[in-house]
């Protein structure tokens, strides 16, 4: 398998940078994005191969690099910032709320015309109008029971593992909870926690006071309000471990029964 960065180029000098990986140089990729998509004469776009590398891990980082530096040029017909396929940060047009307006609420192309909506939803929608093609749709589903996914997790080819942000942007250390920016760097928020008597490792004389109090997380709707009255909440039951203690359900499938170090 050979791992490359790209460039598309048309002859305005409009170009497209992006990464492909192939045992076939000659297989006339030309890229994905919205820009080559949209260009009808493809015959006039021009293919080379900038730079290769060694594995699909350091191309997912070289395509960032080249991103970085020509994302927003004039000519550089790229809409995303990142190697991801999305844009992030500013470039990201859903961080704007002007675009986000544009496209919610009562300017949502289903809101703005209520004649397609009424043709595509409720008793309209083609699952409900024909139930023969949808029974078909439910049993022949390619990811039934995810098998589509779990075959790529085990063949180590999905889009979480070769193209997941976090790990991407953990490896080129731009991570936003790298560099001391964690929530719990240095135990941060756990030492805040325990100085206002609000964790969990307080013991469960401090998590009923919070729950009596109406400050625990547990009682944050209606649902746990009753469980907790009605003493069936996860949190009220309890089981005892062979060490002799009586802990709520949880604490005893991760740290007692079969996991316990004093039984």
């Amino acid at each position: 398998m050979k791992h490359f960065i790209y460039k598309t180029t048309h002859p305005n000098g409009k170009y497209y940078i992006g990464r492909h990986s192939t045992t076939n140089l000659e297989d006339g990729y030309l890229g994905s994005g919205k820009w080559v998509s949209q260009i009808k004469k493809k015959d006039k776009l021009v293919r080379e191969i900038v730079e290769f590398v060694d594995s699909l891990e350091e191309l997912i980082i070289k395509e960032n690099e080249y991103l970085a530096e020509h994302y927003g040029k004039l000519n550089c017909m790229n809409m995303s910032n990142k190697s991801t396929g999305w844009a992030v940060g500013s470039a990201n047009p859903m961080n704007n709320p002007i675009s986000v307006a544009k496209i919610s609420g009562n300017n949502h192309w289903l809101n703005k015309n209520p004649i397609l909506r009424e043709k595509i939803t409720g008793n309209n929608h083609w699952m409900n109008k024909d139930p023969e093609r949808k029974e078909d749709f439910i049993k022949n589903n390619p990811n039934l029971d995810g098998r589509n996914a779990k075959q790529a997790m085990k063949n180590g080819k999905h889009n979480s593992i070769t193209n997941n942000p976090s790990t991407i942007n953990a490896q080129n250390g731009t991570h936003h909870w790298q560099n001391g920016q964690a929530p719990n760097y240095e135990g941060k928020l756990n030492k805040k926690l325990i100085e206002e008597g609000r964790h969990n490792f307080l013991g469960k004389e401090t998590n009923q006071k919070r729950i009596d109090e109406g400050t625990h997380n547990f009682v944050g709707s209606a649902a746990n309000l009753k469980m907790l009255a009605e003493g069936t909440h996860p949190s009220q039951r309890k089981m005892t471990c062979s060490c002799g203690k009586s802990v709520s359900a949880g604490m005893y499938k991760r740290w007692h029964g079969d996991n316990c170090k004093k039984a």
